[in-house]
Parts: structure tokens; C-alpha cells; sequence
């Protein structure tokens, strides 16, 4: 910018435009902090000074000392007002990277770490933010070892900010301490719903799935939340309750219309080689931002979960949500996938004698 100004007022001796350097320290003000745009300040009055003695400005002619000495005047009042949006902006990134830093020690509080393998079985989770400054949000996971098996959870707090944080925290405590303590999913989905009720306001819920692995059998439990998809043999399908319960905090009698109902659950056979896998609507919500589709969940699940170790098929699955919407996602994305591992090959018996 210095040098556009310099050899523009050195090609001509008509037009007067050192002025034009106080842009030099504003632009220094939005890249660089505030030394970096002190120095730039000083340098174009300096610019300034030496443009003047060689056009002559300081002289009688053309305004004499006193337009010379008010064009400096204004690029150095520019360059101390830059210094100081410098300062301020410097001071606002510093406090947003200690909030980020804040927001990532509690996502670690909240969203425990899930353990590569529990129960016989193989985990991997994944957390995607809609905002590229957000590391948290009100999307949900837990894994859990029980005297019934390994449960799982995944949910999704209606709103975003502080308070879906809030009952978010508050959901995975309550079913760290009930799936551990309850011997079915409807009793599960009972406390959490007690949970949910007690620290929602009338117009907030929660939507959740909820899984028990024992062994090679699958039960699964839906509160308001998008099917589960279950990948075998390299093909993708979801795993549909007889009833939807409506979302947690909704349901007004949580004991007569969860416990013992089985038509509020579903029972699989899982298969050596099953990957289940567990979302949230952030995923299917995804829209390519040119056509206004939306992500192909089926499909893309198919593809991704049907090759690879476990971690790399989710995160193939999150590289193609992030390719559909180009990095545009609406909702956060809340992945936890299940594989009940094939068992290892016997190996071979050497020759007799060997």
C-alpha cells in the first residue's frame, strides 16, 4: 500500500495523494497486531515526509506548511486510531481462543472418552460442529458396562448454546447412574425422562436412542430420534421400533407408557462383522448447498461402514458429509458406531514333526 502511494504521487505532479498512506496502518490493524501496526504507522509519515520534500510541499506553494502539516496530522491521527483497533482485536481473539480453550475441557467433562473395545465389542465416536468456533453443542453419546450388557446412548437436546450444554451434561450423568442401575431400556428411558423433565423449560426435550448389547443380541429403545442404521454383509438398512415414543420431557406418565411395553423396542440378532451405527439429525439434515439436497444416509453409511478398521469408516462417513455440504453443516454431528468383531482365524497346523 506504501508503495502504491509512493509511486503515484512520484508519477504525477498534479494530484497530491500522500495522504492516501494512512490506509497502510489500517490495513496493518486487520492482519497483524498492534507493534506490527504502530510500525506502519510511523513508516507512512514517514512516506509522507519524504513525498513532501520531494514535491515540495513544505514550501509557500501549493497549501504550504499548513496543508502539509494537516495531511500528516491526518495520516498520524489514522495510524493511532489503527494502533487501537489492533489492540482491541488482539484482545478479542485472545479471549476467544480462552472460551475455545473452556469449551474443549468441558466437552472432555462432558462427553466422556468411549472406549476403543467394551463387552466384545468395537467403538468409535465422532463429534462434528456446525460452527468452525463451536467444539460443543447439545448433541450427545455414552457407552456404559451394565449386569445386562454394554448400553449405548446417543441423543440430541432441542436449541443450541449454554443451556442444551446444560441438559446435555445432565442427561449423560443420569444415565451413567440408570444404566447401570435399571435391568431394561423402558425402565432406562423412564429415568431419563424424569431427568429431562425436571431440568427443561415446557417448550424443551430431548430425542434419544437407546441400545443393549448382550452378546450377539440387540435391543434398542427410541425416544423421538432417527433410526439407527445396522450395516451386514455390506448392506445398510435401519432398525425401525414397532412405536416411536415422543421425545424425553414430553411424555407425562413416563411409567405407564414406557415401562413394559414391548412394542417401544426392538430385538437383533447381531452377526459376527454388524456395525451399528448411531446419529444424529445433524447428518440427515445436511443439504448440498447448490442443489438443496439432502445427504444420503443409506447410501453413504453402505459405502463407508462397509470397509476399513471402524474408526476409518466413520471418519470416511464425516468426510462425506463435509464434501456433500461443503463444510456448510446446519446442526452438529453426533456419530457413535458399534462392531461386533468376526472371530480370529484358527491358525494353521505345521507338517508332523515340525
Amino acid at each position: 500500500m506504501l508503495a502504491g502511494v509512493a509511486a503515484l504521487e512520484l508519477s504525477n505532479r498534479e494530484w497530491t495523494v500522500l495522504e492516501l498512506a494512512v490506509l497502510s496502518p489500517m490495513l496493518a490493524a486487520t492482519f497483524g497486531g498492534p507493534r506490527l501496526t504502530a510500525l506502519y504507522g510511523v513508516l507512512a509519515i514517514g512516506v509522507g515526509v519524504m513525498l513532501g520534500i520531494y514535491d515540495h510541499l513544505f514550501g509557500q506553494s501549493d497549501g504550504g506548511p499548513t496543508a502539509q502539516a494537516v495531511r500528516l496530522g491526518g495520516v498520524a491521527v489514522g495510524g493511532v486510531l489503527a494502533v487501537l483497533v489492533s489492540r482491541y482485536n488482539t484482545r478479542r481473539e485472545t479471549k476467544l481462543q480462552n472460551v475455545t480453550r473452556v469449551a474443549e475441557v468441558a466437552q472432555q467433562s462432558i462427553l466422556a472418552a468411549v472406549p476403543r473395545s467394551s463387552g466384545g465389542l468395537h467403538f468409535a465416536v465422532r463429534y462434528e460442529s456446525a460452527a468452525a468456533e463451536a467444539r460443543i453443542g447439545g448433541d450427545l453419546y455414552e457407552v456404559v458396562d451394565t449386569a445386562w450388557g454394554t448400553r449405548l446412548l446417543v441423543g440430541d437436546v432441542r436449541g443450541k448454546g449454554l443451556d442444551a450444554v446444560r441438559i446435555a451434561s445432565r442427561v449423560l450423568g443420569c444415565f451413567r447412574f440408570v444404566g447401570r442401575a435399571a435391568d431394561n431400556l423402558p425402565a432406562v428411558l423412564a429415568g431419563l425422562n424424569a431427568e429431562v423433565a425436571e431440568v427443561c423449560e415446557l417448550d424443551d426435550f430431548v430425542t434419544a436412542v437407546v441400545g443393549q448389547i448382550d452378546g450377539r443380541r440387540l435391543w434398542l429403545a427410541n425416544a423421538g430420534h432417527p433410526d439407527p442404521v445396522l450395516v451386514r454383509a455390506g448392506r445398510a438398512s435401519l432398525l425401525c421400533v414397532p412405536t416411536r415414543l415422543p421425545p424425553l420431557g414430553l411424555l407425562a406418565d413416563a411409567t405407564g407408557a414406557i415401562g413394559g411395553a414391548t412394542e417401544n423396542t426392538v430385538e437383533v440378532t447381531l452377526r459376527p462383522g454388524d456395525r451399528l451405527l448411531l446419529y444424529t439429525d445433524g447428518i440427515t439434515e445436511a443439504r448440498d448447498p447448490t442443489t438443496g439436497r439432502f445427504f444420503p444416509l443409506l447410501p453413504a453409511a453402505q459405502a463407508a461402514l462397509s470397509r476399513g478398521t471402524l474408526e476409518e469408516s466413520v471418519a470416511d462417513l464425516v468426510d462425506r458429509v463435509r464434501a456433500w455440504s461443503r463444510s456448510t453443516l446446519n446442526d452438529d454431528v453426533a456419530l457413535l458406531a458399534a462392531e461386533l468383531p468376526r472371530p480370529a482365524g484358527r491358525q494353521r497346523r505345521g507338517p508332523p514333526g515340525g
